[in-house]
This record gives structure tokens, sequence and C-alpha cells, in this order.
């Protein structure tokens, strides 16, 4: 049977495409992250009088990497000096706090967050920075100099040490494996891709038909068994993931709720508002991999369209969320929705992200009104919700829907920047447009329609 093979300079330019547009996206989260570790520095710096340590060496490393990246804008080499600059900060916090062993934590923080970049030789820095530092550090703490803060034990045998290092090692080493699993993964899919589109524009060609015939049943097949083994291995994998993800996070919700607990009356309020801080972000970022998942599934999910009263969604929704909420002072109108055909499931997922959504930016209001309905647009039913929130400057609408796309600040309205972006895919594979129109302060309204 004739095989049809992809050219590879076109796989090649899509490849490249795909890692450009992710280490942007990577490193605009890393400007994030970078600024947390700095201030996080400045926060431990009245423990103990460390306010040079702070910003001398944490300034130093946000210099080495920004200079690196300034320098050489087309070279990788920048994300390597990142990689160790985190480690840096790992030492960094660890004098500060003279000792203080959660603070070896922060390697682990850094390995997983080099994981978007998808490359896992940046974990290699990393664990030569942990292992030069550990290995520094310790021999001069235990051969008697003064004021190196290791660590607050009194006595580590070499044991404990090679223990230590190498469960650091397999840390990171899990770390890199993830980041090639997930760039193997997205090779997969971009090439069965571009393989799809291949064979779509075999079929236009006359001369093309009559073999595509001749072997199209086999060609269902085999694909078929090929795809059905690739959902599964990335089903797998975004399991193992999201379990080896929410592990540590329910670790440190649990460890947080048990310092609550137990040492309310050794801690200062600073100090509690701190460990509520912590669970708080590990709570949070347990829900941002939950979207995260629910996301990624939808582009594999087939729609199980039937006869759907919106209605009916609707209200359900409502009730839910009204239970939810009881105290919510949301007035919320509902018109008369017509039925459509459409998945059920997924459509209430439409519902409950966007009314959520209403109900959360209007909260502020003094009266918040939300209105619900439906008209008729060039034949097909266009459905709206309207409410008088917070609102937003329409010069950002194109980010609305983007993964991790935020026109508000978290601290002022929860979320995870996700549930729009799921609510465009769910229409989009409907075959149907979701669009929206707001003012600051006015409110905002929704609208989509479906195929």
């Amino acid at each position: 049977m004739e095989t049809l093979t992809i050219q590879p300079s076109l796989g090649s330019s899509h490849f490249d495409e795909f890692f450009r547009e992710n280490k942007e996206k990577s490193d605009k989260l890393m400007n994030y992250f970078l600024a947390i570790f700095f201030v996080s520095g400045l926060l431990l710096a009245p423990f103990y009088d460390t306010w040079l340590v702070a910003i001398g060496i944490g300034g130093m490393s946000l210099l080495a990497y920004y200079s690196a990246k300034l320098v050489l804008p087309k070279s990788n080499l920048y994300q390597y000096i990142l990689s160790a600059a985190l480690g840096i900060f790992m030492a960094q916090y660890i004098y500060q706090m003279h000792g203080l062993f959660e603070m070896h934590f922060i390697a682990f923080i850094a390995s997983a967050i080099l994981i978007t970049y998808q490359n896992w030789k940046l974990q290699i820095p990393l664990t030569l920075v942990v292992v030069a530092h550990h290995a520094t550090f310790a021999y001069l703490q235990y051969a008697g100099y003064d004021k190196v803060y290791f660590t607050q034990l009194d006595y580590m045998s070499l044991q404990t040490f090679i223990i230590h290092v190498i469960l650091a090692a397999m840390i990171f080493v899990i770390c890199g494996l993830w980041a090639y699993q997930i760039k193997k993964a997205n090779e997969r899919q971009i090439d069965l891709g571009l393989e799809v589109g291949k064979l779509e524009e075999d079929k236009m060609q006359k001369e093309m038909l009559k073999k595509l015939n001749e072997t199209l049943e086999l060609r269902v097949q085999e694909r078929t068994v090929e795809l059905e083994t690739v959902n599964k291995e990335l089903e797998g994998f975004n399991y193992s993931v999201a379990h080896d993800l929410r592990a540590p996070l329910r670790v440190i919700q649990g460890y947080g709720k048990m310092i609550m607990k137990t040492a309310v009356s050794k801690l200062d309020e600073n100090e509690m508002e701190g460990v509520k801080d912590m669970v708080s972000n590990a709570k949070h970022m347990g829900k941002l991999v939950d979207d995260l998942l629910d996301f990624s599934r939808m582009g594999r999910t087939q729609l199980a369209k039937t006869n759907v009263s919106m209605d009916e969604v609707v209200n359900d929704v409502v009730k839910e969320l009204k239970a939810a909420e009881p105290n919510s002072p949301a007035e919320i109108k509902i018109s008369d929705l017509d039925k459509v055909t459409c998945d059920p499931v997924l459509i209430k997922q439409v519902w409950i992200n966007l009314i959520s959504n209403a109900v959360k930016y209007s909260r502020k209001k003094e009266k918040p009104v939300i209105e619900i309905g439906s008209t008729g647009v060039n034949g097909n039913q266009m459905f709206f919700i309207k409410d008088n929130g917070a609102g937003f400057d329409m010069q950002y609408a194109d980010k609305l829907f983007g993964v991790f796309q935020r026109l508000h600040k978290v601290t002022e309205y929860e979320g995870t920047g996700v549930g729009l972006a799921l609510v465009h895919r769910i229409v989009t594979k409907h075959g149907g447009k979701i669009w929206a129109e707001a003012k600051t302060n006015e409110g905002a309204t929704f609208y989509f329609t479906l195929s």
C-alpha cells in the first residue's frame, strides 16, 4: 500500500512556529515568576536583616537573566541562565532564613516551572547549582565556618546528604521527563494534523481519487487505531501529570492547615497571613490544573448532539448557582429561550461559566442585574447574557477568550483564566461563534450562536 509522507520542511516550519509561540508565552510567564521570587526575597529579609542579600543576590540574578535575553535575543542561552538563577534564589532563601529546611523545596518549585519550556536540558543548570550549593555549604558549615546557614541541624551525616541529593535529582529527572514527553506529544499532534491536512489536499486531486477510494477503508482503520492510541496515551499522560501535580499541592495545603491549627500562638499576624496565602495559592493551582485538563480534554471530546431546551438548561444552572451562593444579591432575568440541537452537557458548561462570570463581575454593584435571552440573527438563534458589572475596555476584547488571559486582577476577581477559553472551544466545536461587547464599569454582554 502506498504511504503518504510529509515534506520535512513543511513539518519543521510548523514545529518551529509552535515552539516559538510556546517560548514567547513561557517568557511572559517567567517575568511573573521572577518578580515573585525577587519580592519573596524582600519579604524574607526582615526576619534576619538580610536586605543586602535579598537586593544584591536577587538583583544580580535578574540582571544576568535579562542581560542574556537582551544581548542574545535569538539564542536560548538565557533559558539556561534562568535555570541557574532559580537555583540561586533557592540558595538565597536558605541563607536568608538561616538554614530553614523548607526553603530547599524552592528548587522543586523552580524545576516544575521550567517544564513550560518543554526542554529537559533546562533541568541541568538547576541541578548543578543545587548540588554545588549543598556540597559546598554543607562542608563549610560542618567544617566549623561561621554564618554559613546551610541547615539548622547540628549534624548531617554523609549518608543523609547523599540521600537528600539523590531525592532532589530524582525530582529534577521527573520534571525533565515531563518536559520531554509534553514536547513529544505536541510533535505527534502536529504531525497528525499535517497528515490529515495532506489527506484533504489529496482528496481534491483527481489523480489521487482512485487510489484513495481503493485504500480508503484500510486507511480509515489504520488512522482510527493510531488516533485511539494517541488519545489513550494523551489521556494517560494528562492523568499522570494531574495526579503528580495534585499530590504535592495536597501536601502543601495539608501542612498549611496543620500549621494554622497547631501553631496559631507561635505565629504573628503577618506569618499567619503568609500561611493562609500559601494554602489559598495551592488550592488555586489545583483548580488551575483541573481547568487545564478540562480544556485539554475538550479538544478530543466527540459531540453528542440532541434536541435541547435552553430554558431547562439555563434554569437548572441558575438553580445550582443559587444553591451554591444563597446570599448572592444578583437578580437574574430569563426570557424565553428556544430549543436547539447541541450537546447538552457541553452547552450546560457554557452557561455555567457565562452566568458564573456575570454574577462574579457584577457582585460589587449595589443592585446587580443579569439578563439572559435570545433572538434570531440571519436565520440562526443568537443567545446573550448581559450584566451591569465591572465590564472591560473593548481594546482588549481580542484577549478575552485566550487561556490565562485576564482583563482584571486576580486580587479583585478570583479565577484561573481558563473559563472563557473553554466556552470559546465548546461554541466553536459546535460550529458557532462567540463575542462580547462591554464598557468599563457599565457591564458586559456576551453573545453566541451555534451551527
